[in-house]
C-alpha cells in the first residue's frame, strides 16, 4: 500500500469536507435538473421551477422522488469518497469499511439494538405520561418505499462521517477525540432541521447520537453495524409515530400518539420527536457506553 498523499489524517477530513460539498452540489443539482425535465417541467419558467422545488421539499418519505433525491446524494458521496481513498491516501475504497464478509450478526444487532432502543423510550414516555396513544394505524403500502429510502440515506450518513470523516481522525488522535469532533460535524450537517434549536436538547442529542453509531467503528473498522443502527434508529422511530429529527412521518407510522402536555418538551422531546427528550440523550450515552463495554471484552 502506497504511502497516503497527505500523512495527516485530520487533514484529510478537514479536504474532504469542501470536496463534498461541491460534488453533493454538482450531481444532486444536476440529477435535480433531470428529473425536473423528465417531470415535464417548463426550464423556461421560474414560476414552474420554484414550484417543482417547493413541491419537493415537502415531499413524502415515500415519494419515489424522495429515493432518487436520496440515491443522488450516496452517489455523490461515493464519488467523493472514492476521489479522497485514490488520490488522498492512497486506499481502495473498500478501506472505509465496506466488507461483508461474516457481517451478517452485526446487521441483525444493529437492528436489533434500534428496536430495543426507541421501543424503549417509546415504552417509558407512556409510562411517565410524556406521550398519549390515540390509536393503532397499522403498516400502509408505501412502508417499503420508505425503508429503502431510509436505508440510502442512513448509508450515505454512514460512509461520510464515520467511513471517511471518523477513520481519518482516528489517524491522527486518538478514539475520544476522534469521536467528538466527527460527532460535532455530524450534529452540524443537522443544524438547519426543523425544530432542532427548540430546546438544548435535540443539538447535544445529534451530537451524542455521533458516538453511539462511531464507537463500534472504532473497534471493527465497519459500517455494518452502524449502518444498520442508524437506519431502524429512523426506521423505528416513525413506526411508533415520532418525528425524525423533527420531520413528520405518517407516510409509515403504524402507532398514532401525541404529546400529552403533561411534561416539558425536554422530557417528551416536542415537536423534534425523541431525539428532543432528555431521556433519549441519556438512553444514547447508556448505550455508547454498553457498546463500549462489549468491544473491550
Amino acid at each position: 500500500m502506497s504511502e497516503p498523499t497527505v500523512k495527516k489524517g485530520w487533514l484529510r477530513a478537514l479536504i474532504f469536507m469542501p470536496i463534498w460539498f461541491l460534488t453533493m452540489m454538482v450531481v444532486v443539482g444536476g440529477g435535480s435538473v433531470l428529473m425536473m425535465v423528465l417531470a415535464g417541467v417548463d426550464m423556461q419558467d421560474p414560476a414552474s421551477v420554484e414550484g417543482y422545488a417547493a413541491g419537493m421539499e415537502s415531499m413524502d418519505f415515500a415519494s419515489p422522488i424522495m429515493l432518487g433525491m436520496s440515491v443522488l446524494q450516496i452517489l455523490a458521496s461515493f464519488l467523493a469518497i472514492w476521489f479522497m481513498m485514490a488520490v488522498f491516501n492512497k486506499e481502495p475504497l473498500s478501506n472505509i469499511g465496506l466488507s461483508i464478509k461474516d457481517r451478517g450478526q452485526e446487521m441483525l444487532a444493529g437492528l436489533g439494538a434500534a428496536l430495543l432502543f426507541i421501543g424503549g423510550i417509546f415504552l417509558i414516555l407512556w409510562c411517565f405520561g410524556a406521550i398519549t396513544v390515540t390509536g393503532a394505524v397499522g403498516l400502509k403500502p408505501g412502508v417499503m418505499m420508505v425503508s429503502l429510502m431510509l436505508f440510502v440515506a442512513a448509508f450515505d450518513e454512514e460512509i461520510v462521517f464515520r467511513g471517511y470523516v471518523l477513520n481519518n481522525l482516528m489517524d491522527s488522535m486518538n478514539r475520544w477525540w476522534a469521536l467528538g469532533v466527527s460527532s460535532v460535524v455530524f450534529a452540524l450537517m443537522h443544524a438547519g432541521n426543523p425544530n432542532v434549536w427548540s430546546t438544548f436538547v435535540p443539538m447535544t442529542e445529534l451530537f451524542a447520537a455521533g458516538f453511539i453509531l462511531g464507537i463500534s467503528y472504532t473497534f471493527t473498522k465497519n459500517l455494518w453495524f452502524p449502518t444498520f443502527f442508524h437506519f431502524g434508529w429512523n426506521f423505528f422511530q416513525g413506526l411508533f409515530g415520532f418525528e425524525i429529527s423533527g420531520m413528520g412521518v405518517d407516510s409509515w407510522k403504524a402507532i398514532a400518539h401525541e404529546n400529552s402536555g403533561e411534561v416539558s418538551d425536554i422530557i417528551s422531546g416536542g415537536a423534534f420527536g425523541i431525539e428532543g427528550s432528555i431521556i433519549s440523550l441519556c438512553s444514547t450515552v447508556l448505550g455508547t457506553y454498553l457498546i463500549y463495554k462489549y468491544y473491550t471484552k
